[in-house]
């Protein structure tokens, strides 16, 4: 979805656009077929180049910005990931304390079944003891059996059984260890509550960290999203400066050619006037000499087919001056000197690098770095210059309605104003401008239109 500045511009005060003129330049029209029609009213040259150094400027401050919230997301990402670490730590170890709080409740479960079985035998115990007493009761000594019988407790018969000595050694020894064994047993329940209530303790406190953090890496995402459509922004915003400029270069190219056509058409009214002018100056000779017929008419002849010769000789020379290597021969050859291969036809495509158009308007020949770019045609060269998306180009005027455009050369072996020959060399091959790799993008114009350069190759 193409989006205008403005609407970037509204969608957080965080976005970075540019400068007010940048601004103004973005909500221009993107100019798309080249127009050649000169009028005196239409901007400059001046001011397609003040405008596209705009776009420039405003695409890399926009690209920087995009760039500094990559940045930040990079920097988010990274804490996330280290957060994301510590939660699966505290998760193991919030799973191992709930299999410790686990076990230590099953080992609860089965001291408190020990420890009602111990209860159950020192019961029994305690009944088997008091048949024995009730035993010697009926068998005999009243007075320490009384004693007994009236304990008030099963502990207090136990005091009192000290002074008992009618009851067996080993009862009193069963006693002693069926106390002992309860007494421990509830000593290791009262020990294993304990380290429950403290591994309790411990997985709460893990599970209070373990929320905060999800807290934190919720607040870190929220951050990571804004940031990534800060930076979708940007990057909206960069790629419309780009197409701007793209644009731009796309207009100075045109204009270059207008340009070049108004001084073709000024060189060929000059030499209209030239040869007028020798036309005149011929056909006075001729009245000048034909009117001395009378006294040397033979010499008069003579001299008027010299003159008749000369003034065919100025046509000749007129003829060089007008046409000549000015002039293509109407039929281009391959532009690259060692040939190479094409890696981009003229048409539609996905766009291989920033700022490139989607819409190919010439032909890819790729080649070694260096190789000889050569002249398609004889004509005069109008452009030969750098610019941004094309790199080191050269524009070449062929005459009738033909202007042939090299780019992203490495460097220049021509200059403005240059009349050149089929296959002359005019530039090096090289990747600068918006490229990929080292190629030569060959296009064709005709009457200002683009056309498929392999139509006329």
């Amino acid at each position: 979805m193409k989006m205008s500045l403005y609407t970037l511009k509204r969608r957080g005060s965080r976005i970075a656009l540019v400068t007010t003129s940048a601004l103004l330049l973005s909500l221009t029209p993107v100019f798309n077929a080249p127009q050649f029609a000169v009028h005196a009213e239409e901007e400059t040259k001046e001011d397609m180049q003040q405008q596209k150094d705009e776009a420039e400027a405003g695409q890399a401050e926009a690209e920087a910005n995009a760039a500094k919230y990559q940045k930040q997301i990079d920097s988010l990402v990274k804490t996330v990931t280290e957060l994301d670490a510590q939660m699966t730590d505290i998760s193991v170890q919030i799973v191992e304390k709930k299999q410790e709080a686990s076990d230590l409740q099953a080992e609860i479960d089965d001291t408190q079944k020990k420890l009602a079985a111990a209860q159950v035998s020192e019961d029994n115990q305690y009944e088997a003891m008091k048949k024995r007493i009730q035993y010697l009761y009926e068998e005999g000594d009243v007075e320490y059996i009384d004693a007994l019988l009236s304990s008030a407790s099963f502990e207090d018969s136990l005091n009192k059984s000290e002074y008992v000595d009618q009851i067996s050694s080993y009862d009193q020894k069963q006693l002693n260890k069926l106390v002992k064994t309860k007494n421990d047993i509830a000593s290791y329940e009262k020990t294993l509550e304990k380290d429950l209530a403290d591994v309790e303790t411990v997985k709460a406190d893990l599970e209070q960290k373990q929320s905060d953090l999800d807290d934190v890496i919720t607040q870190k995402n929220d951050e990571i999203n804004k940031y990534s459509g800060d930076v979708a922004v940007q990057q909206a915003i960069a790629a419309e400066f780009a197409q701007k400029a793209a644009d731009l270069d796309d207009k100075l190219a045109n204009l270059a050619i207008q340009e070049a056509a108004a001084r073709e058409a000024e060189l060929k009214k000059q030499q209209e006037e030239q040869r007028k002018q020798q036309q005149q100056q011929q056909q006075i000779e001729d009245n000048n000499n034909n009117g001395g017929s009378d006294d040397n008419g033979g010499s008069s002849d003579d001299n008027g087919g010299s003159s008749d010769d000369n003034g065919g000789g100025s046509d000749d020379n007129g003829g060089g001056s007008n046409g000549g290597s000015t002039t293509g021969t109407g039929q281009f050859i391959w532009p690259v000197s060692t040939g190479g291969v094409i890696t981009d036809t003229y048409g539609p495509r996905d766009a291989p690098t920033a700022g490139a158009s989607t819409w190919h308007r010439g032909l890819d020949i790729g080649c070694g770095y260096g190789d000889a770019i050569l002249a398609a045609d004889s004509g005069v060269v109008t452009v030969a210059e750098w610019g941004e998306s094309g790199g080191n180009y050269v524009m070449i005027d062929h005459g009738n309605g033909f202007v042939t455009m090299y780019l992203h050369n490495s460097s220049l072996a021509v200059s403005v104003g240059d009349v050149v020959s089929q296959g002359q060399t005019i530039a090096y091959a090289g990747s600068t401008g918006y490229s990929t790799g080292t190629h030569c993008h060959f296009s064709v114009f005709l009457n200002g239109e683009y056309v498929n350069p392999q139509d006329y190759l």
